[in-house]
């Protein structure tokens, strides 16, 4: 009996995904844990790989096509490849005629021919998560909003099939492709297997400005020079076809809408962008969103990191940041106030006894929030560690589906792009969400010697948004001044762990 592929529910609220592309076809082998497709939702890019081993019989939803989770979208049938090649080694012993014979040869053949290109999209998948180097903008310890290198196994398959378009590469290096607009026939991974990588795209495109130009003039040497009126009708029909092969039916505008004009341009949303769209949305439209801000001297803890992060760093290679000294204050502080680490639940509120804590992270045109699990377990070069690693993988779409679900609480770093004061929407069913913004120097009135003095302080802002069905300003305003005692009163001889 064959196994039903389903699609996976890729985080915690999500209910639907778009299949973006299948890495696999009808009458492919697959190996257990082969990505079989690539889907797409508000909150990541991910793999969806192979429940068993065997062949892919049936491919029920076809590419960028969304669908709600649990729906099926492809059967395998287990152990169909052995099972025909016993029926063609049956067929060989009894010597049935040619005609009988051929269908038991060739389905085989079928079956077996994609093994090898499956086998290199599997497991080293996985193997290789851990291990994304840094040449694209990604996240350094403390920005969750930077880049990893997409260079490892991702979307990963073979690219030796000398143009046919069918390169597999990670959706953010797809993206990359697109944006730039590079024909994917051209360019040739130098990743494992072939794959293509984003340092193979960058170099394509540094390159194809000189390329460009050279072939130019070859060009227009070996085509005849057209007449006068044809430079303007060959671009009026040519495209046109191919524009509309390729998009779907556009659907009518509101009359509100003013149509492009002039020298606008419209830009489709991603899958990524509509899902967040529609999240943000409904969230706005049924979470009652309050907002509390604070201010913190955070000058104890900037001393603390400047003494302690050039040890830190010749240790482990990274720096200390400040995201992993707040996430260890909250951890610390939630204890107090469990309401805020709850998640609300139509008639009722659910007290979370985990610490599963949520980094907001800025991807290539969206945003999503992975889960540090058990933060308050960890020691604070643990806590840093962990957002150093999922803000790499989640630029390169390498999150497990796991790190996307069970969050209980919600920090935010606005302040790395020098934002001081902001109001994030509430990651429900989450209740709170924390927003630390910039330390900025200020002068700011202190007591010393019994006196009041001002002083150069390193100052931060900290923004709270909150579920007003389950939260009251007074249990938040309670709550930020915990976190902020904790902070201002940081000891210089705090272990890092």
């Amino acid at each position: 009996m064959p196994t039903t592929i389903k699609m996976p529910q890729l985080g915690e609220s999500v209910t639907e995904g778009t299949i973006e592309r299948w890495l696999v076809k009808e009458g492919d082998t697959v190996e257990q844990y082969d990505p079989l497709f690539e889907v797409v939702t508000d909150k990541v890019n991910a793999e969806v790989p192979a429940e068993v081993a065997g062949t892919v019989s049936k491919i029920l939803v076809p590419d960028g096509e969304t669908v709600a989770v649990g729906t099926p979208v492809a059967e395998i049938d287990e152990g169909a490849g052995e099972a025909s090649a016993s029926d063609t080694q049956a067929a060989e012993a009894e010597a049935p005629p040619a005609e009988a014979e051929a269908p038991a040869q060739a389905e085989p053949a079928e079956a077996e021919e994609p093994a090898e290109p499956a086998a290199e999209a599997g497991p080293a998948a996985v193997e290789q998560q851990e291990a994304a180097p840094e040449p694209m903008p990604e996240a350094p310890a403390e920005t969750p909003s930077g880049t990893a290198d997409d260079s490892d196994e991702g979307g990963a398959a073979s690219n030796g099939d000398g143009g046919t378009g069918t390169a597999r590469m990670t959706p953010a290096v797809r993206r990359l492709v697109r944006e730039h607009g590079i024909d994917v026939t051209q360019l040739r991974g130098t990743g494992a297997g072939g794959r293509v990588t984003r340092d193979d795209v960058l170099g394509f495109i540094e390159k194809g400005s000189s390329a460009a130009a050279e072939e130019a003039p070859k060009a227009a040497e070996a085509a005849p020079a057209p007449p006068a009126e044809a430079p303007a009708a060959a671009p009026a029909t040519t495209p046109a076809p191919a524009a509309q092969a390729a998009a779907p039916a556009p659907t009518p505008a509101p009359a509100s809408v003013p149509t492009p004009s002039g020298g606008d341009t419209e830009v489709a949303l991603s899958q990524m962008r509509k899902g967040i769209a529609r999240k943000m949305t409904q969230v706005k439209q049924t979470v009652p969103h309050a907002y509390t801000v604070i201010e913190v001297d955070m000058t104890r803890v900037v001393n603390w990191r400047e003494a302690n992060n050039a040890d830190y760093k010749a240790r482990e290679g990274a720096s200390l940041s400040y995201v992993a000294v707040v996430v260890k204050a909250v951890t610390e502080t939630l204890r107090k106030h469990p309401t805020l680490n709850s998640q609300f639940a139509d008639d009722k509120i659910i007290l979370k006894q985990a610490m599963n804590i949520g980094i907001a992270v800025a991807v290539d045109n969206g945003l999503i929030v992975p889960v540090i699990a058990n933060a308050d377990q960890l020691s604070i070069s643990g806590v840093n560690a962990r957002i150093r690693d999922i803000s790499t993988r989640a630029n390169a779409g390498k999150l497990r589906l796991d790190e996307l679900t069970g969050g209980t609480f919600t920090v935010n770093n606005t302040g790395w792009f020098g934002s001081v004061i902001s109001m994030p929407i509430v990651n429900a069913p989450e209740v709170a969400i924390l927003s630390m913004e910039a330390i900025v120097k200020r002068p700011a009135v202190i007591e010393a010697d019994g006196a009041d003095v001002i002083a150069i302080r390193h100052m931060m802002n900290m923004a709270c948004s909150f579920d007003h069905r389950v939260l009251d300003g007074a249990q938040v305003g309670f709550f930020l001044a915990d976190v902020r005692k904790v902070l201002e009163e940081w000891d210089p001889g705090t272990s890092i762990g």
